[in-house]
């Protein structure tokens, strides 16, 4: 028997040989093993306890000087958000029809003088690729430029085209031998993605230094460098026009740099044309471009950057609860898709008092109020 009783403790006790985690013994210490359990968030309120919490802050605590401040904090941030969406969406224009570029370059390298129609080929596939990537940049402009405020969704809820999905079209339009290459041109952020860039454009625009004597594919490479050049004068025209509305709503040191960095866009260093006439001319024309665009991207980069900081700067508390935005979980921020932000505790709570049919509470803010008011009164 007792020979029984020392196996039975060899059997439950931990081996000797493992060692057990400092936090495991601490539990044993204290006389319990139950694994400790990651710190939770404190449950959710009831619909019915929020609706009176917030009716409560917007009926009786908020003054009249209160809920103008906030809506103009709110309203700033508003227009800061939809500034970094709308200029999001330019810089990746502007990004696709630099991968775009490269890519119809890299197939014409590829293609043969004895097939003609090949390079007749890579100038469509191009012209359709560049079509689309510009109508998705204009969907999403008029997106922002129209948003119903009855009718408002979490940004997370909406089917917006992503840079990745844009890409993707793109390719399978032009069909790279190297999906990935077009993948990383169009992305090209940082020092090491410009400086990559750079080298694959200096690379491909070897071929154009010697004007082509067999017609199709002179004629094809000129109509790539003309359609590019169209592009980039009509990212050039989006980007003043952009800047000089949205530089209205910055602080006035923001806006002077921007100003600056405008003007070296048209700057004769950026524009400027060598005379030589050993080259052919569209080498100088088609790299002054590429240039250019990756110039503006760039631009586009560091303001988008600025708006970013400056809407999460202007707004550090929901409007509805009054409560500072969280990192993360159910108080960090939702941003809808008129821009506005709230927390996501009094985003999904809204959306059950209105049985799933939201609007803003900021666009519409008196009939919130309403819905709020009788809601809490019921």
């Amino acid at each position: 028997k007792g020979l029984q009783r020392l196996e039975r403790a060899r059997v439950l006790r931990p081996a000797l040989d493992e060692p057990v985690p400092c936090n495991a013994m601490f539990r044993m210490a204290k006389g319990t093993g139950a694994p400790a359990r990651p710190p939770q968030e404190p449950p959710e309120e009831q619909s019915s306890t929020w609706v009176r919490r917030v009716h409560e802050i917007h009926a009786k605590r908020m003054t009249p000087e209160m809920r103008q401040e906030m809506q103009r904090r709110v309203e700033r941030s508003r227009q800061s958000e939809m500034n970094s969406r709308k200029c999001k969406a330019l810089r990746g224009s502007a990004t696709r029809s630099n991968a775009l570029a490269r890519e119809g370059l890299r197939q014409m390298a590829q293609a043969s003088a004895s097939t003609p129609a090949a390079f007749a080929g890579v100038t469509e596939r191009w012209g359709e690729a560049q079509m689309r990537s510009e109508a998705r940049q204009t969907r999403a402009w008029d997106r922002l430029s129209v948003v119903p405020a009855g009718a408002v969704r979490a940004a997370a809820e909406e089917s917006d085209e992503d840079e990745d999905e844009a890409i993707q079209e793109a390719a399978a339009i032009m069909g790279p031998g190297d999906v990935a290459i077009m993948s990383a041109e169009a992305a090209g952020a940082g020092a090491a993605g410009a400086a990559a860039a750079q080298a694959s454009s200096d690379a491909l625009l070897q071929q154009l230094r010697r004007e082509p004597a067999e017609t199709s594919e002179c004629a094809a490479k000129f109509q790539l460098y003309e359609g590019y050049g169209q592009q980039v004068e009509k990212i050039r025209k989006l980007l003043f026009d952009f800047c000089e509305e949205s530089l209205q709503s910055v602080p006035a040191a923001i806006a002077a740099d921007m100003r600056r960095q405008l003007g070296g866009v048209d700057s004769q260093e950026t524009m400027g044309i060598p005379d030589d006439d050993r080259v052919w001319f569209v080498y100088h024309m088609m790299r002054v471009a590429e240039k250019n665009n990756r110039g503006m991207a760039s631009i586009l980069d560091g303001f988008q950057r600025r708006l970013e900081y400056l809407a999460s700067n202007d707004q550090t508390e929901c409007p509805v609860c009054l409560e500072p935005f969280a990192e993360a979980g159910s108080g960090a921020a939702e941003v809808l898709s008129c821009c506005h932000k709230i927390c996501q505790q009094c985003w999904g709570q809204w959306k059950r008092v209105t049985r799933g049919r939201p609007f803003c509470p900021l666009c519409k803010h008196d009939e919130f109020l309403n819905v709020v008011a009788t809601e809490a009164a019921a």
